[in-house]
């Protein structure tokens, strides 16, 4: 075990109380938690509509599905990004294009770069606020639109991320969020769709539970004696437990994010004043305001990441990397080879080899923050000699 772990899991008594309320209701499948949920994390992410799912690939491949994504179209995003993104459209026979990062500092989706790949048939892309951090969203937003594009934002590392004011999420057609147990709002597992589009959030809805007008919540309260099929759809629906779970989540949530910003804040002096050549800070480089998902370094060039990562375990400290390439993975690089060759990218390429994630979450003390300091300086200091 860790004696400073990745990130806390901040569950307390209130998600036990709450889980408890669900198992005594007797209703454990999607019904009223799940539609207060929906209703709480639209007005907190100022969005007209959000559709609780049962994960964020989930939210990621009904978006593309009811956004009417499939074969023949190219959809454009990062090649730093987790995997679920490409599954999702590889299994809709839509073809990801991966894009090169504008430079080491900005690890999100470049407007500028994907100019450069796009083509007729290039219908869609997909912004990732990479570790709580805002994209260029208003040269996105220009992007897609002068380009006749739909925006599906990936956003699981963002709530309440901002950029120039207005909240990631709220950008293009519609926004994907994940619960996985490690997100700044968890319910283990668990995802959502926000969107402000009417007649879309209508169609999520119906994909989420296999294409079905009228939920069992619905029957078992005697609205309706049954059901059309009005769509073909898939099992996707989030269930009641994680739905309180996440409802107490949400309400913490505010809080939770000025206690990472503040960790952060506490890190980046530490690291900054210890003066470590070459290593690379997060820091936003477009105007807005991260969550602080992930605290992200890139460490001096040449250095060996995988020894750094032995020396932090060793002293008790968990470390990460998010994420290796999507194109130097086994299964996507076969993809790739097999659909036009690997992607030329250069400047991510280079950036892989330097990436490495440091503990970071709202429980993070400064005495933490000060022996993960101290610990990789100790390691740099090791195998650069």
């Amino acid at each position: 075990m860790y004696s400073i772990p990745l990130t806390h899991t901040t569950l307390g008594e209130e998600e036990i109380e709450a889980a408890n309320r669900v198992l005594r209701s007797g209703w454990l499948t999607m019904g009223e938690e799940v539609a207060a949920f929906e209703t709480e994390f639209a007005q907190c992410m100022d969005i007209p509509h959000a559709i609780a799912v049962s994960n964020g690939t989930a939210a990621l491949e009904i978006s593309f599905a009811a956004a009417g994504i499939g074969p023949g179209d190219e959809v454009l995003l990062p090649s730093i990004t987790f995997v679920a993104c490409f599954n999702a459209l590889v299994r809709l026979g839509a073809k990801p294009v991966l894009v090169d990062l504008e430079s080491p500092h900005d690890l999100t989706l470049s407007p500028r770069k994907c100019a450069e790949v796009l083509n007729d048939k290039t219908r869609a892309l997909v912004p990732m606020a990479h570790g709580g951090f805002p994209p260029d969203m208003g040269g996105l937003e220009k992007f897609a639109a002068e380009n006749g594009l739909l925006i599906i934002e990936d956003s699981c590392h963002a709530p309440l991320a901002e950029w120039n004011g207005r909240k990631i999420g709220t950008f293009g057609l519609a926004a994907t969020w994940s619960f996985f147990g490690n997100k700044n709002l968890t319910t283990g597992e668990g995802g959502m769709i926000t969107t402000a589009d009417d007649d879309f959030a209508a169609r999520c809805r119906l994909m989420r539970s296999h294409g079905i007008t009228r939920p069992t919540w619905d029957r078992a309260r005697g609205h309706a004696a049954g059901y059309d099929v009005a769509l073909v759809g898939t099992n996707a629906r989030m269930d009641e437990i994680r739905a309180a779970i996440g409802r107490v989540q949400l309400a913490r949530l505010p809080a939770a994010t000025e206690s990472r910003r503040a960790a952060a804040g506490e890190m980046y002096r530490c690291l900054d004043t210890l003066g470590i050549d070459g290593l690379v800070l997060p820091k936003p480089v477009h105007p807005g305001l991260p969550a602080w998902h992930l605290f992200w370094v890139l460490l001096p060039s040449g250095t060996n990441r995988g020894a750094v990562m032995d020396y932090l375990r060793e002293d008790g400290i968990q470390t990460s990397v998010h994420y290796a390439p999507l194109h130097r993975f086994t299964a996507t690089r076969d993809w790739f080879l097999e659909h036009g060759g690997l992607p030329d990218l250069p400047v991510t390429d280079a950036v892989a080899e330097r990436l490495m994630t440091l503990p970071l979450g709202p429980a993070t003390t400064t005495d933490e923050i000060n022996r993960i300091a101290e610990s990789l300086k100790r390691a740099l200091d090791i195998l650069q000699k």
